[in-house]
Formats: structure tokens, C-alpha cells, sequence
């Protein structure tokens, strides 16, 4: 980001300094035409003068409009960050994390390589968050959201996608990662979260989620892929919780995305919150 503005203020200055040579040589042409020429010492004296009169104002004013360029790119930058993090957290918010991972599905499967590129989703899910809220108080449960967003944010490479979906739910996308991997990289997730503890020193609670994710290697569409993914959150919360449940999309190709969800889960729909009793 740094180096994109400085390249951005080396090209303004550079056209900056082009636009001011441009009018000197309209001044001295000019001058010539309408003076008949540059005999006379005054018309020279004159005519130099306005040159230095005219370098000498494009400086400060090129001064200024970097640094006002300078000001207005650093607060771009900010606006864009509120945009699109979640502000608790700081990681992707809900609609970031679905614009970039259909962009990146997208861009991995349009490259032409020889090998498929490998993904996994993987949907997240605090253990008893109502529980922590309710015993210790939402600013804990704050704590831990920031905590669980920080622990895979250090745990996953610069590449790989993280956001906040809503309330104690995250999601990962990983690049270059199939079943095996991403199963390697969840459970080395769990394992992280599982030593955080948060609450008051003598109300220590230690903290653990459950993990569902799908393997895919096709151009297949987000919500589909989230509905496959949360399907096995699911059943993991429904095994005892702090686990992690991942399975395959199998079938390769570029043709249509890929719409149904597996017939041997329950969908989306079925994971009401008021059922999963404290989740």
C-alpha cells in the first residue's frame, strides 16, 4: 500500500513538472512572436523573470497537492477499512468475506495452470458463547470474539481469507488447501483456541469452538458451498462440541456452479439457533 503511494505522488510530480515545461515553452514562443524576437536586454530580462516566476510557483504548489493527494488516499484507506472490517474483530465483515472468496473461487479457477486449485471453507463456531454472555457479561464475550478473531488471524497464512459471518461465527477460506490440509490446519486451530481463556481471574473461563468446512476443487457458488459447510458445523456441534467435521465436494470441471447441498445433511435451515441449546 505504502509503495502504491508513492508511485501514485512520483507520477503526479512527474506530470506536474511536464504541464509547467509545456506553458514555459507557450511563454517563450510567445514571447518571441509578439516581441520579434529577443534583441532587446528588457524583453530577455522579462521574459527570464517569468520563467522563474512560473518554476518558482509550480514547486509549492506541487508541494501542496501531494500532500493534500497524500491526506485524501490515508483517508480513503480508513473509510475503506471501516467499510469493509468488522469492528469488533477487525477481520473481514460478513459481505467482504463473500465479495473476496467468490473473487478469489473465481480468479483461481479461471487461471490457467495445470494443476486444480484446491480450497476449503471453513465455518467456525464459539462453544456456549450465550453462556459466557450470560454468566460474565457481554464485555467478556467481546473479549472473546476478539480473542478467537486474533488466534486465526496469527494462525492462517497472509493469503487465506478470514471474516466475521455474525455473532460467534467465522469463516475461513483456505487457498491451496485440500481435505487433508485443511484438517491439519482446523485442528491446529482448535487446539490454539482451546488454551484462551477470558473472563475475570477468579471466573477464568477457557474457551473452544466447533468446525464445519468443505473441500472443493470446482467452481462451485458460495452459498452453496456455506450451506455444506455449516451443515457440518452442525453435526460437529451435535458430536459434543470443540471438534471439527470436514468432508470432500467431490467432481472436478468448469462447467455451471454447482447449486444443491448433500443429500445426506440437514440444510442450512435446520440449524436454528434455538435449538443448539447454548451452541
Amino acid at each position: 500500500m505504502r509503495q502504491t503511494l508513492i508511485d501514485d505522488l512520483v507520477r503526479f510530480s512527474l506530470e506536474l513538472l511536464g504541464l509547467t515545461l509545456t506553458m514555459g515553452a507557450v511563454m517563450v514562443i510567445a514571447a518571441f512572436y509578439t516581441f520579434d524576437g529577443f534583441a532587446l536586454p528588457a524583453t530577455r530580462s522579462t521574459l527570464l523573470f517569468c520563467l522563474l516566476a512560473l518554476f518558482g510557483c509550480a514547486l509549492p504548489l506541487q508541494v501542496y497537492a501531494a500532500l493534500r493527494i497524500s491526506r485524501l488516499r490515508r483517508q480513503n484507506e480508513r473509510l475503506h477499512h471501516v467499510a469493509t472490517r468488522d469492528g469488533l474483530t477487525q477481520v473481514l465483515n460478513r459481505t467482504t468475506f463473500k465479495r473476496a472468496a467468490e473473487a478469489e473461487i473465481g480468479a483461481g479457477m479461471r487461471r490457467r495452470t495445470r494443476d486444480v486449485v484446491h480450497y476449503t471453507l471453513l465455518i467456525l463456531d464459539a462453544d456456549h458463547f450465550k453462556k459466557i454472555n450470560d454468566r460474565l457479561g457481554h464485555h467478556v464475550g467481546d473479549e472473546a470474539l476478539t480473542a478467537i478473531a486474533a488466534t486465526l488471524r496469527r494462525s492462517v497464512r497472509q493469503h487465506d481469507l478470514v471474516g466475521r459471518l455474525g455473532g460467534e461465527e467465522f469463516a475461513i477460506l483456505l487457498k491451496d488447501a485440500g481435505l487433508e490440509e485443511a484438517r491439519i490446519v482446523a485442528e491446529r486451530l482448535r487446539m490454539a483456541i482451546e488454551r484462551l481463556e477470558v473472563g475475570p481471574a477468579d471466573r477464568r473461563t477457557r474457551l473452544s469452538i466447533s468446525a464445519g468446512g468443505i473441500a472443493f476443487r470446482g467452481p462451485v457458488a458460495f452459498q452453496a458451498l456455506y450451506k455444506m459447510a455449516d451443515a457440518n458445523l452442525y453435526q460437529a456441534k451435535r458430536s459434543g462440541r470443540n471438534r471439527v467435521e470436514l468432508t470432500r465436494l467431490g467432481g472436478l470441471g468448469r462447467g455451471p456452479l454447482i447449486e444443491a447441498a448433500p443429500a445426506d445433511r440437514r440444510p442450512h435451515e435446520a440449524r436454528d439457533p434455538r435449538r443448539i441449546a447454548g451452541r
